[in-house]
């Protein structure tokens, strides 16, 4: 397992915007010489639940900074992008990395982000089918004309997309999905699987699906092993000082969350009482956000690290938490937790174990999302 910082921070509103991005890339810094591997990045407008929203741009800006480090999107929402602007940016980013660029795409589900960019939230799985393809053939076009047809985009290209990237035909594909059928495409096309914040049973279900793309697809050792290099599963993580009262530390971090959660996921500005405290309460007894001591945190962590997942992206910046106090528990999680999950060995049979201890193993997967 390695260990990618994921950046994910909300802002309390303008004034903070700068102040915080500038702290965000000192965290980057700090990671990078803790041995973190990856920065991974998201994309959220409007509602301050992210503070960057264009994670192209910041990306540019860490390659240059922070240039062992790889960079990847968890992910870039499909429907709100050009495919023609999209690949000349990551070609464009491939290049600035020398080659260290994960493309990480989903479809998105945000309303209000929709509705922002002026895109139908119900039409955002046939948009990004259609942007996907359209990607794929502008990968694998040297020069000359590219025609490009269908319901959302259309155009031709004449000439070729500069610069091309280093990684040949593309940088590596990551895809957040959790229906069956998407799941078993994802796997069939060789590409790498995000996983969220769901419980392990959850996430081996998941993965039980991509496996059976791959074994369907007959993909060779060397293509699956590729794919497995950036499976990647999200975790919130706060490790606490030895006899320190962590959810006290972080109770308003935590309610700042779920209320900018709720109103970038839903739409929902002011939460009526019933509706936040419900959120609150399943927020922490759920696998959001996993906090403790080291101890405690390397336990609730050892599942994933035996599902053999590859990549675990740590969000430790949420909920307007101090900088200061965060990094405190970024370096406890360095120095005790890393090398604890490293040393764990994956289980061959962890996927089936753990579908055999869950009450709902026959519940299809596209039921459990976040």
């Amino acid at each position: 397992m390695r260990f990618s910082f994921y950046l994910n921070p909300q802002t309390p509103g303008p004034d903070q915007d700068g102040q915080l991005i500038g702290e965000i890339l000192n965290q980057i810094d700090e990671a990078e010489s803790y041995g973190f591997s990856d920065v991974w990045l998201t994309e959220h407008h409007f509602t301050g639940y992210n503070v960057y929203s264009d994670a192209l741009t910041l990306a540019a800006a860490i390659s240059q900074r922070n240039p062992s480090m790889s960079l990847g999107f968890a992910v870039s929402v499909v429907p709100l992008q050009h495919p023609i602007r999209f690949a000349t940016q990551i070609n464009l980013l491939d290049q600035l990395t020398n080659g260290k660029i994960i493309i990480g795409l989903g479809p998105g589900n945000a309303p209000l982000e929709f509705n922002g960019f002026g895109v139908d939230v119900n039409e955002r799985h046939d948009i990004m089918m259609e942007f996907v393809s359209i990607c794929e053939q502008i990968w694998s076009h040297q020069n000359g004309e590219l025609h490009y047809s269908g319901k959302y985009y259309n155009g031709k290209v004449n000439g070729r997309i500069i610069p091309s990237p280093v990684q040949s035909p593309r940088p590596p594909i990551a895809f957040a999905s959790s229906t069956p059928e998407r799941l078993e495409w994802i796997g069939a096309n060789g590409w790498s699987l995000l996983l969220g914040t769901q419980a392990p049973h959850f996430l081996a279900a998941r993965m039980e699906h991509y496996l059976k793309g791959m074994d369907k697809a007959n993909l060779s050792a060397e293509e699956r092993t590729n794919a497995w290099k950036n499976v990647s599963v999200l975790r919130q993580i706060y490790v606490a000082d030895e006899g320190e009262d962590y959810e006290k530390v972080l109770s308003n971090n935590m309610d700042i969350f779920v209320r900018k959660s709720a109103l970038a996921n839903s739409g929902i500005d002011d939460l009526p009482k019933d509706d936040f405290n419900k959120r609150r309460d399943s927020y922490a007894a759920g696998e959001w956000l996993v906090r403790g001591t080291a101890e405690e945190v390397i336990n609730k962590l050892t599942p994933l690290a035996e599902l053999g997942i590859s990549n675990l992206m740590c969000w430790m910046n949420f909920g307007h938490i101090d900088d200061k106090l965060m990094r405190a528990s970024m370096k406890r999680f360095a120095e005790k937790v890393m090398p604890a999950l490293r040393d764990i060995k994956p289980k061959d049979d962890k996927i089936n174990e753990l579908l055999e201890s869950n009450p709902k193993k026959a519940v299809s997967a596209h039921q459990w999302q976040r």
